[in-house]
């Protein structure tokens, strides 16, 4: 009896280690969509979105509480980006120090600055110092960037920021280690990037023939993703999402791992988002009403008849945000409900 319960605690010791691991490496390996999670997103607590020029709400998942995310007293004095990211239990914004002459505001530097959200306490992680086009890191003079450079977008992991720049020949991905310092343009592109997923030790985009690209951040090597011609796409895990115009924008998926594909929607779609059990999308069969449908595609159904230009959808919240013509609305995913933001 005694082997009998110690074998049982070996064994559901070992399957514990193991799905620590797992969880560990998911941690480690969270899914960044550029054009959703620059301006959308969540922690275990609130969600947080853009609203106007400088405000980054904050809404309380359980109380329903909003408020400004940027506590800093001094925060008025600069131009708050409309481009922040969650990662842990820290938000990084993007802050820009302006100057203002008679031609103007003339913008000296582009910061991105963390936020403790336990004790709101703020520090400058890195800086673009565009007046005289030289990287900073934490204070440290780094490179020469030679061009005018601005930060369009940015994503983390554990050991890496990656810089999504925007400059006059076109764009560039930085990679920058969190401990050395170090910078290194592992990605320069003709045109500005606009379809740009990360997940792992990949980061996917779109070339100039609409192809999706995979890029090793290490290796810095590129393999176009087969079968796949596109203008939207996300990541889920390991599927790639993305609108094929070959089948008149219906939504596909791809699992990245054998490279299948198969339909979702028979309905062209204009864009779309996701939480763990839906694909929300903009019908354009149906004047670009709301609707949503499972990743089995056996349940759809319209949600609401708003014109959706885009849709974000909080994974752990019971509302979404839809972006039309007529402004900025909420929708309640279990009664459909619909209200303007306010």
């Amino acid at each position: 009896m005694n082997r009998a319960i110690t074998l049982f605690i070996i064994i559901v010791s070992t399957l514990l280690s193991g799905c620590g691991k797992s969880d560990e490496m998911n941690e480690n390996s969270r899914v960044f969509n550029m054009q959703i999670n620059r301006i959308f997103s969540e922690n275990q607590d609130a969600v947080f979105y853009i609203q106007g020029r400088n405000k980054i709400i904050a809404q309380d998942k359980e109380s329903g509480s909003r408020y400004d995310a940027i506590k800093n007293p001094f925060a008025s004095f600069f131009d708050v980006g409309t481009v922040f990211y969650i990662y842990d239990n820290n938000l990084y914004y993007i802050r820009n120090k302006e100057t203002y002459t008679q031609a103007g505001a003339l913008q000296e530097s582009t910061s991105i600055v963390e936020i403790d959200w336990d004790t709101y306490d703020e520090r400058i992680i890195y800086e673009l110092d565009t007046r005289i086009k030289k990287e900073a890191f934490l204070g440290t003079i780094k490179s020469d960037s030679g061009s005018f450079s601005r930060i369009i977008s940015f994503f983390l992991d554990n050991k890496y920021i990656y810089l999504v720049e925007g400059t006059t020949s076109g764009s560039k991905i930085n990679k920058v280690d969190r401990q050395t310092r170090k910078a290194e343009t592992i990605l320069e592109f003709p045109r500005n990037i606009e379809q740009i997923a990360f997940y792992g030790k990949y980061i996917y985009y779109v070339n100039l023939r609409f192809q999706v690209v995979r890029l090793d951040v290490e290796t810095k090597e590129n393999f176009i993703i087969p079968d796949v011609v596109t203008r939207n796409m996300m990541l889920k895990d390991n599927q790639l999402l993305f609108l094929n115009p070959r089948d008149n924008g219906r939504i596909y998926a791809m699992d990245l791992n054998d490279f299948s594909l198969r339909k979702i929607t028979e309905d062209a779609a204009y864009t779309f988002h996701y939480d763990d059990r839906y694909i929300y999308y903009s019908n354009e069969d149906d004047n670009k009403y709301l609707y949503r449908i499972d990743f089995k595609a056996k349940s759809n159904q319209k949600v609401a008849e708003v014109v959706s230009n885009r849709i974000a959808v909080f994974q752990n919240h019971k509302e979404l945000h839809v972006l039309s013509d007529k402004g900025t609305f909420v929708v309640d995913k279990e009664t459909f409900e619909v209200n303007i933001l306010e």
